[in-house]
């Protein structure tokens, strides 16, 4: 039987073209911000589509639900995600639980 684990946010991001440095520098200053002043956040990662540079995925593990939750109705929050909608074509979040973990 598969038991619970971590949770994790989890984005796609689709970036206008030409705006993706522009974009990785206000992501990069909001991660700080949000592993610098709340809770709940382990660590963040950001990997780029080999093939289609403006495409984007970052997910990190969190505590708890309560703490993404506390994070997405933060008003960094808000205003972090207006900048990102200028930037970007498309954002796809969402937020999963870890099923299955294998280390070498």
């Amino acid at each position: 039987m598969i038991q619970e684990g971590t949770l994790f946010t989890i984005q796609h991001w689709t970036v206008k073209p030409g705006k993706e440095e522009i974009f990785l520098e206000k992501w990069e200053k909001f991660v700080q911000w949000t592993l610098n002043n709340l809770r709940g956040a382990r660590w963040v990662y950001m990997v780029q589509d080999q093939d289609q540079k403006n495409k984007f995925i970052s997910f990190g593990p969190w505590e708890s639900p309560e703490s993404i939750a506390q994070w997405q109705q933060s008003p960094k929050f808000t205003s972090a995600f207006d900048e990102f909608r200028e930037l970007c074509d498309e954002i796809q979040p969402g937020t999963m639980r870890e099923v299955i973990h294998v280390r070498h």
